[in-house]
């Protein structure tokens, strides 16, 4: 059996290599004379997989190491016969803390509280859900907008889009879908841009297309009136590097690398792969230890303080935002190369599951606080 794998799948050769052959690959490079032999294709989410990759191929199954499918034809593998899986939910951990300290980070540099503050979640899958349980422990208020699960539950908890967009702060945490009712290309647009108010702050780490880049970078020129956090853009790698340059933050499309996210997604393609093979699920990941994982935080009473202190020790958001924006003095042709390289070699991030806080000098609420964002407290 000849699989090809997108070469930077983690540990996608010991997890495969038991089934046949290897074959690792750039993900944007893959091409049909690469998977013409092939019967197993695992890609990411920079590889177009349709009709004119696999047709004429010996291909039978392909699975995306991602919770997105917008690069998958489904359509065409389901009439070619070719079996389908993804990784949905592998890194919806690691995606939910990076929302955490995208709102700790902004909150801290304008002085708020989270406390009395909305949260607009667009979106109320894997992701959705650990993001609102995440904010309901930082104390912030949640409005929920979720169109398909609305119509399929009826549930009134489910509010509109325009509800979301007028909270303090909106989260996207949506497929990218191409037309239909639910469509989510640009959801947010030039007209409904304009419900955001003053002093929120804006999140996309979904789909770069689930957002106007054109119409963002207007409104942010216009009157820079709220924050935005980008950690996905439209024509990713060559993005739009002049609203690059007036995001608040900006990352490389890494909210779901996290160690244990990046390893998930080998495990669920490999456990799917089992399945359709009808064989035994033998290979577990190989976790490196975390050794320094005891962290000891200042006394305070403000949480977003809290927080920051926290995360200056596990994750600190804008190391990731200043390397994206050192990519600002390459060239137009050499910066995209400069976004792949960012993601390829990520450094290692842990979710904070990982890390024990000493509670000797938190309060009672700071430490129900920290068990709910999964923190060991010591």
């Amino acid at each position: 059996m000849l699989i090809v794998a997108d070469e930077n799948i983690p540990q996608v050769k010991k997890a495969f290599g038991e089934f046949g052959e290897v074959k690792l690959f750039h993900g944007r490079s893959i091409t049909k004379k690469d998977v013409i032999d092939a019967d197993v294709l695992l890609v990411r989410s920079i590889t177009r997989v349709d009709k004119d990759l696999l047709e004429g191929t010996n291909v039978k199954f392909v699975a995306t190491a991602t919770i997105g499918t917008d690069h998958i034809d489904k359509d065409y593998l389901n009439k070619a016969g070719i079996r389908f899986a993804d990784a949905a939910g592998c890194n919806a951990y690691s995606v939910a803390e990076y929302v955490v300290s995208a709102i700790t980070e902004i909150f801290f540099r304008t002085g708020r509280p989270f406390q009395g503050s909305a949260l607009g979640i667009v979106g109320y899958g894997n992701i959705g859900t650990k993001v609102d349980s995440f904010a309901k422990a930082l104390g912030v208020d949640t409005i929920l907008n979720d169109p398909p699960l609305k119509r399929e539950t009826g549930d009134s908890k489910f509010k509109s889009l325009e509800e979301a967009l007028n909270c303090d702060i909106i989260t996207f945490h949506v497929p990218l879908n191409k037309g239909g009712m639910d469509n989510t290309v640009h959801l947010l647009n030039e007209e409904n841009i304009k419900i955001i108010n003053d002093g929120s702050l804006l999140i996309n780490s979904s789909r770069g297309a689930v957002v106007d880049n054109q119409e963002l970078k207007k409104a942010l020129i216009k009157n820079k009136r709220f924050n935005a956090v980008l950690d996905v853009w439209e024509n990713e790698p060559a993005i739009d590097r002049e609203l690059l340059d007036i995001t608040d933050i900006a990352t490389p499309h890494i909210a779901g690398y996290s160690y244990e996210g990046k390893l998930n997604s080998t495990l669920f393609i490999y456990n799917k792969f089992c399945e359709y093979s009808g064989v035994e699920k033998k290979w577990k990941p190989e976790y490196l230890q975390l050794e320094d994982n005891i962290i000891m935080p200042r006394k305070t009473e403000n949480n977003v303080e809290l927080m920051k202190n926290i995360l200056n020790n596990i994750y600190d958001i804008n190391d990731d935002s200043l390397k994206l924006k050192e990519g600002l003095k390459l060239s137009d042709e050499q910066f995209p190369r400069y976004f792949d390289d960012l993601r390829k070699n990520y450094r290692i991030r842990r979710e904070f599951f990982n890390y024990k806080v000493d509670g000797s000098s938190l309060t009672g609420e700071q430490i129900e606080m920290l068990k709910s964002l999964r923190f060991e407290i010591i």
